[in-house]
């Protein structure tokens, strides 16, 4: 029986990986008698998050980074199975971490105080760096996000599997009162055709070609307005809106920061464009699609993955001009109707994304790797055959 589930963040800044994690966490402990753990840096945004809604946080005594290195990963042992053997229920605690950095540093300390490790894989890098493929040797289940990540695996554990994150939605929130809050806010014209955005300014989601193809867009419709919610990255806000005053969008286009929650961000939007070419996944166009909000995204890894099986948008090429990028964008402002799912399709999906099946697969997985190693090496032998898909949760024993 699984008591504790910890899961094990090196860095500061928010993410769709934290945002899954939080949904799994909170789906675990409203149906079960399982507690979800949330150990971190001190006083940072995914610490301050985690205790909003509710999910107990413990530091790591660590300052944030989201980098390794031989040298840390070493010395830091004692002290982080020390914290861990505090949150140690028995032989029934399970850590499960969400990235490679944190797989490093919290994998070898859980091994040697006898907790289970799973490992989910939300990135594309393939793991051909040494320290990388030794800490896969620590996890005794992986897990993948994607089409996409399962193949960023392949090769080097033939147990992983594929399980798509969980997505907790409102799809009761009302489009048109949403629309016009966000016209209200920022002053602009009933007719307008809001664009947004979504994610912080990382480099690889490239956050100035979005704003290139906003000046080719509002070339085309003067009607087009430009929504980022976002928080700094390689790019730092005042970056961007230097950008846009470069490119002569700046009155067109508001930066109102990171908010939440999601639904509201999404749920007012004409379009939500999404230029990232190599997404593991893309959280924002499953809600988007949810919401019938259209979408257009760049071809290739998580885009195509989601397109190519909901529907709910077109594809770029990765090679298009912001001009082609834009008239895709036309196209679609022009009939958003063909393009949203139909509301009993989107009903499905949700349910099928919902939190509480993927919690329910999640704790079937971890009862098999908790405790004894005999449990553990029979979860890899049967449980996680390559490309599997999660074990369902027997009985409720765990």
């Amino acid at each position: 029986m699984v008591e504790r589930v910890v899961f094990p963040f090196r860095g500061a800044e928010l993410g769709g990986s934290h945002v899954a994690t939080f949904t799994l966490a909170q789906a675990i402990q409203s149906q079960s008698q399982v507690e979800c753990v949330v150990l971190c840096p001190p006083d940072t945004l995914i610490m301050k998050e985690a205790d909003r809604l509710g999910i107990r946080t413990v530091s790591s005594q660590e300052a944030p980074t989201g980098r390794n290195n031989a040298v840390t990963d070493f010395t830091g042992i004692a002290r982080r199975r020390r914290i861990l053997d505090k949150e140690k229920v028995g032989s029934s605690c399970v850590v499960h971490c969400n990235d490679v950095n944190s797989l490093r540093a919290w994998g070898l300390p859980a091994r040697l105080s006898g907790m289970g490790v799973v490992y989910h894989h939300h990135a594309l890098n393939r793991m051909w760096w040494p320290p990388h493929l030794v800490s896969l040797g620590f996890a005794n289940a992986i897990v993948c996000v994607s089409d996409s990540t399962m193949e960023a695996m392949r090769g080097w554990r033939r147990d992983a599997t594929k399980a798509l994150n969980p997505f907790d939605i409102d799809t009761s929130i009302d489009r048109q009162t949403t629309r016009q809050q966000l016209l209200d806010e920022f002053g602009w014209p009933a007719d307008a055709k809001i664009v947004g955005w979504i994610g912080n300014f990382w480099a690889r989601k490239r956050p100035a070609f979005f704003l290139e193809v906003a000046a080719a867009l509002v070339k085309r419709d003067a009607r087009c307005r430009f929504v980022m919610f976002g928080r700094s990255g390689d790019f730092s806000v005042e970056d961007i809106e230097t950008k846009a005053v470069e490119l002569g969008v700046a009155g067109v286009t508001a930066i109102p920061g990171f908010r939440q929650p999601v639904e509201a961000n999404l749920a007012g939007l004409d379009l939500l464009l999404a230029p990232a070419p190599r997404e593991p996944f893309g959280r924002a166009l499953v809600e988007a699609i949810i919401l019938g909000t259209p979408i257009v995204a760049t071809r290739g890894a998580g885009h195509s993955e989601i397109i190519g099986n909901w529907g709910g948008g077109v594809l770029a090429n990765e090679e298009d001009t912001a001009e082609e990028v834009a008239n895709l964008c036309a196209t679609v402002l022009t009939t958003p109707e063909r393009y949203r799912l139909k509301p009993q399709r989107a009903t499905e999906i949700a349910a099928e994304l919902a939190p509480e099946a993927y919690a329910d697969r999640m704790l079937s997985l971890y009862a098999q790797i908790a405790g004894p190693r005999r449990n553990r090496d029979a979860a890899r032998a049967l449980a996680l055959r390559p490309g599997a898909p999660l074990p369902e949760r027997a009985g409720s024993d765990t």
